[in-house]
């Protein structure tokens, strides 16, 4: 019997194939604006939990000033917050950072970048941990003993992007009078900002800007002691930079994250960013919807006398209910087939464009058989739902009447 309906389901299609498809054409906008959205949001956060999976979750990162995304601050961090720190229970070591804008010339071109210093002598192993996390495309990361020598985001790999001509290995460039040796050349971070900094050394750093930089930690990284709680610790820390500094409870002057932290940010604004573009193509699927809606009591009229027939030889209410629901939930059932074949074309297309045109390893596209099927029900139940109308007023209609209808 079931597969009586779906047989008569698909003959109706073929006899109606332009009504049929557009009737569709707002499901399929809606699931493909829904599935390659959801696909590229579900690649995003995928990569972003792999960097801080390679990062580890027992980082804290703490800066200066009650915003650690301000990017400026009056307030500094410096040797003796960085003392106390250390002394805190739980922390395993800790690596000071500094960074500011400069001037960077290679072969009489110039560039206003981000030059970040390096402590790599004073912790060499987390300098390692943490900046090793990023990939190394080229060459290597500073090591202990390293001078004058620097690693370079992965823009100036490229011709015409920091400088005409690409940096190579062993090239140079000069900051405020002082050459600094290439060394390496760091993965793709997908974003202009990191990708045109340059990594050089902590003394290189001092030298150049001709700063002491142990009195101005733009943000001091901390490893947590391995079997340590790192949002316990980031406590324990905060009350005792606190107790140092002379502040109150709730009046800190300084931030502290930790990498769990930091994900979730990510994942909250990724889950915020997917739920404002679904209520749009939402838009797409109630006017679909209501495209169904309009051919099914459209089908209806025309089939008056066919309904009269089946009801004369025996077909009952709820045969010609199903018949009718079966039929408008197939048309969101194909409608929403093709807006997830589309859908996930469109986010492959756009995790090749990041990968070949942008050069961030970022823009993905990750799907689950989970997605798809829910996209799918979904489209089915829209379908049938917008023909239950339609379905009921075509199950009560009267034999004897619908015979006579013209």
């Amino acid at each position: 019997m079931i597969k009586d309906y779906f047989k008569l389901a698909l003959e109706n299609f073929k006899h109606r194939k332009m009504r049929s498809w557009l009737t569709m054409i707002g499901i399929f906008i809606g699931i493909t604006a829904v599935v390659a959205i959801i696909s590229l949001g579900q690649g995003l956060q995928v990569a972003i939990n792999d960097q801080f999976a390679k990062l580890g979750n027992d980082k804290l990162m703490i800066t200066p000033g009650s915003n650690a995304f301000s990017g400026t601050s009056s307030v500094v961090l410096n040797t003796h917050d960085k003392k106390i720190i250390d002394s805190t229970q739980g922390v395993d070591s800790s690596l000071g950072l500094h960074y500011q804008n400069s001037k960077v010339e290679f072969k009489d071109q110039d560039a206003y970048v981000l030059t970040q210093g390096v402590a790599v002598n004073d912790n060499p192993d987390l300098a390692n941990e943490m900046y090793g996390s990023y990939g190394v495309a080229e060459g290597r990361l500073l090591n202990k003993g390293d001078e004058f020598k620097a690693v370079l985001g992965n823009d100036y790999t490229k011709k015409d992007k920091i400088f005409k001509e690409r940096v190579n290995l062993g090239d140079k460039i000069i900051i405020n009078g002082h050459k600094i040796s290439i060394v390496g050349f760091f993965n793709s971070f997908g974003n202009s900002g990191d990708d045109s900094t340059v990594y050089t050394t902590k003394k290189a750093y001092e030298q150049i800007f001709n700063i002491d930089v142990d009195e101005d930690y733009k943000m001091i990284f901390v490893k947590t002691s391995k079997g340590e709680n790192p949002n316990l610790v980031a406590e324990r820390v905060k009350r005792n930079l606190r107790n140092s500094r002379g502040l109150d409870e709730g009046d800190e002057d300084f931030t502290i994250q930790s990498t769990e932290e930091l994900m979730n940010s990510f994942g909250n604004i990724l889950m915020i960013v997917n739920i404002v573009i679904i209520g749009l193509a939402a838009i797409s699927l109630l006017v679909g919807g209501i495209g169904i809606m309009n051919t099914m009591y459209t089908a209806v009229v025309e089939r008056t006398k066919e309904i009269g027939i089946m009801k004369a030889i025996g077909a009952k209410n709820r045969d010609v209910l199903f018949i009718f629901l079966l039929e408008s939930g197939l048309l969101g059932f194909v409608g929403g087939l093709v807006g997830v074949i589309i859908g996930l074309g469109i986010s492959k297309a756009v995790e090749l464009m990041g990968t070949y045109v942008i050069g961030t390893p970022y823009l993905m596209a990750w799907w689950s058989w989970g997605l798809i099927g829910g996209a799918l029900l979904f489209s089915f139940l829209v379908g049938a739902l917008s023909g239950l109308a339609p379905a009921y007023q075509a199950s009560k209609q009267i034999p004897v009447d619908s015979l006579r209808y013209e």
